[in-house]
């Protein structure tokens, strides 16, 4: 029995009380969970606390109901004993900083780790490590929508019901999933001369007399781990180096094993790469996983998304650091009505930001829908490239009919709709080029950090009508530059600018078109001749005329205008050069195929550019 508004109650209340302009998720696809809560030592293998059905461990969030609780794990900060782990209980709320521990070694010679919570979310499946030897053990808590610290021992949710029990010990059992409606656990050991996928029947009764494990899988020269169940409770996800890199497969239980549908990969024509940590979405139609961004080997660790059916798979981009260790919620959400699309939260591992690593709140909509189109005016619309002028480039954006009948509003605020997010750090929006809307480099403050405005404009008489729209200011040198440096002078350009939605991150995509005017290419001293192969994969030859001897640098950029690769910066005398680039970005990784352009420029400022194109 509840003694009084808990801590949760009050943050509860006070969320249902915020205006209608107020934003759920910082960067509405994206939430940070636990850079609040202070742990240095980082946050890892997140999971949600489901519900016991009764309502008591749901929480808001953007107006959605979701487990209130996760569990991660945590290194220790002992010297000489950081690989012991802790496991702890947090508020599945943005950046809250509440949370409490559940298990945890004070002299961290026992090491918790693993955790997976049953499909009531009253029992606690993890394993339990010291020194050698590990084993899987359980633990029952209660049931409550706050902790101990506010409602009294064994009241709260991190309160212990009952002494854990070793479930089995044998091979080193490793990464528990229970089963989607019963107290059945799938988990991985190495009982034989192989890792293999193995289930347990959970006995929760206080004689707690388990059942036999039983293997799964069967390839005893190659490792099956890290298993999880499907909503249908039959299949079983897990990754498998029968094929060399860690793949992922699925097992179907009811079969027998020798049936020949009883495995099968959930990919068939998988790229190369290691695949790790699968997860299946509440419908059991899709998974999460994680690997190589851009599936290259060389880039660091993105979220993916497979559609299991068509096997249509998405990259979940947040920025350019590392995303690890998706898990879904159980629950399936909708988009803002009418549009009312299905999508589900999913936690992560994240070192977005620069924060350390973190757990993170996220989203599919983002990086995996179609982004809605949005109308995009800009002033001046044709400029000179040498042009002193400091006045920034202003751009005005609203939605046509076709997104606004969807449920979303141009404004920042979500009043007639879900509004527009503008926000100039980690997960920007808008952008121009790729560029933020940043008061820095424009010199304008405007809405949050941005140089973003709420304006309002009469587009009809016939009826009477007013169009949201947002005004922003961009910085004009920055953009001639790249506009320059894709070689894009004298042409109208279009450059793409985009948004997201406040509260669950809904793409918007529009384009605005200039045109940067050059008079003097003509008489420059340098100039781009060809490039040979083209397309190539992955090395190609770049030959240029040089009419007068000095300095010059050749730069390889991409179609956003970023810098890719400097390749050379030196002296060069009248006459014809070569010059080759291998297909490598700066820090050695392999550049995506795609468009590029190549530019040579002198230190007088001539320059001349050439479109290149890796095909793979």
């Amino acid at each position: 029995m509840k003694k009084l508004l808990g801590v949760i109650g009050i943050l509860a209340l006070a969320a249902a009380m915020l205006p209608a302009q107020g934003h759920a998720d910082l960067r509405g696809s994206f939430a940070p969970i636990t850079i609040a809560s202070g742990f240095s030592q980082g946050c890892e293998t997140a999971s949600h606390r489901p519900d016991d059905g009764t309502g008591t461990m749901l929480f808001p969030v953007d107006g959605r109901l979701e487990p209130e609780w996760i569990t991660f794990t945590a290194r220790s900060l002992v010297p000489g004993k950081e690989n012991a782990r802790s496991i702890y209980l947090h508020l599945n709320a943005q950046q809250s900083g509440y949370f409490a521990v559940l298990k945890t070694d004070p002299n961290s010679d026992i090491s918790y780790f693993d955790p997976a919570w049953s499909y009531d979310g009253k029992y606690l499946a993890y394993i339990k490590a010291q020194g050698l030897a590990s084993g899987l053990f359980v633990q029952q808590f209660f049931v409550s929508d706050d902790f101990e610290a506010v409602y009294g021992p064994g009241l709260g949710a991190d309160s212990p019901v009952d002494a854990e029990w070793l479930v089995t010990n044998a091979g080193g059992p490793r990464h528990p999933s229970w089963h989607p409606s019963s107290y059945k656990l799938a988990y991985d050991t190495a009982i034989g001369t192989s890792r293999d996928i193995y289930m347990v029947d959970v006995d929760v009764t206080p004689a707690h007399i388990d059942g036999a494990p039983v293997r799964v899988t069967f390839d005893d020269a190659k490792a099956e781990q890290d298993p999880t169940w499907a909503p249908n409770g039959t299949d079983i996800v897990y990754t498998t180096n029968r094929f060399g890199p860690l793949q992922i497969e699925i097992v179907n239980t009811s079969l027998p094993p020798a049936d020949p549908n009883y495995t099968h990969l959930a990919e068939p024509n998988f790229a190369f790469v290691t695949h790790n940590n699968p997860s299946y979405d509440p419908t059991g139609a899709s998974l999460l996983y994680d690997a190589p961004g851009g599936e290259n080997v060389n880039n660091v660790v993105s979220i993916w998304k497979l559609d299991l059916a068509t096997k249509a798979k998405c990259e979940i981009q947040l920025d350019n650091r590392a995303d690890a260790d998706p898990s879904w919620s159980t629950f399936v959400q909708h988009t803002r009505a009418p549009e009312s699309l299905p999508f589900s939260y999913f936690l992560m591992t994240s070192q977005a930001g620069n924060f350390g690593v973190n757990i993170w709140r996220a989203n599919a909509i983002n990086s995996c829908l179609v982004p809605l189109p949005m109308a995009v005016a800009i002033t001046p619309s044709v400029v000179n490239y040498k042009s002193n002028n400091p006045q920034p480039f202003i751009t005005k954006m609203w939605f046509p009919a076709e997104t606004k009948s969807k449920g979303y509003v141009c404004r920042s605020a979500n009043t007639g709709g879900e509004g527009v997010r503008l926000r100039a750090s980690i997960f920007n929006s808008p952008t121009l080029l790729g560029l933020p809307a940043d008061q820095g480099s424009s010199g304008v403050v405007g809405v949050s950090n941005t140089s973003c405005f709420d304006t309002a404009d009469t587009l009809s008489v016939s009826p009477l009508t007013l169009e949201r729209t947002i005004t922003c200011w961009f910085d004009k040198r920055t953009i001639i530059d790249r506009i320059n440096a894709l070689g894009l002078t004298d042409t109208q350009v279009p450059m793409q600018m985009t948004a997201y939605s406040n509260l669950t991150g809904r793409g918007f995509q529009g384009f605005a078109y200039i045109k940067v005017t050059k008079s003097n290419l003509s008489s420059s001293n340098v100039a781009m001749i060809s490039n040979s192969p083209n397309p190539f994969n992955p090395v190609t030859q770049i030959k240029f005329a040089v009419s007068k001897a000095g300095t010059y640098s050749l730069r390889i950029y991409n179609v956003q205008g970023a810098l890719v690769k400097s390749l050379t910066s030196q002296r060069y005398e009248v006459g014809t050069h070569e010059a080759t680039w291998d297909g490598r970005t700066s820090n050695g990784g392999k550049a995506a195929s795609g468009v590029y352009y190549a530019k040579i420029s002198g230190t007088d400022g001539d320059a001349s550019s050439i479109r290149l194109v890796m095909a793979k």
